[in-house]
């Protein structure tokens, strides 16, 4: 679906460091281009991605004239962004078995036992909304 841009040098695309970024917000093309990858609508993207549909339709401009090297960058940022989770979850991982090693003080119980009864209430809330 096209849409006619009223002002369409309003919006366009900047070219920066960090990739295509689209003008009046911090989205870049990829966004919009993973978005659109996941079947999204372009009123779905500017809904989820907080953008005007002529934001999102200047993003699809572009995706449509730069579509191949776009994938090809997108899909590199998307193996790093993996491996960069994956070592931050190992990190933390790690940082949880070293706290669970150290001795409980009488604050920590308090919270252990304070996170267990909020878990409990919200899993009760939960079932009853799900009876409901």
């Amino acid at each position: 679906m096209m849409i006619e841009l009223k002002d369409p040098a309003r919006y366009h695309i900047i070219e920066s460091n960090v990739g295509p970024l689209i003008s009046e917000s911090r989205m870049t093309v990829y966004d919009v281009l993973e978005a659109q990858n996941y079947g999204l609508s372009l009123y779905e993207i500017s809904m989820n991605r907080n953008l005007t549909p002529m934001q999102v339709q200047v993003a699809f401009d572009y995706i449509e004239q730069h579509r191949e090297r776009l994938q090809v960058e997108l899909d590199e940022i998307l193996v790093i962004a993996a491996a960069r989770k994956r070592h931050y979850d190992a990190i933390a991982e790690e940082r949880r078995q070293e706290i669970a090693k150290l001795p409980m003080t009488p604050q920590r119980a308090k919270l252990h036992e304070l996170i267990a009864k909020n878990r409990a209430q919200r899993e009760s809330n939960a079932n009853h909304s799900q009876r409901s």
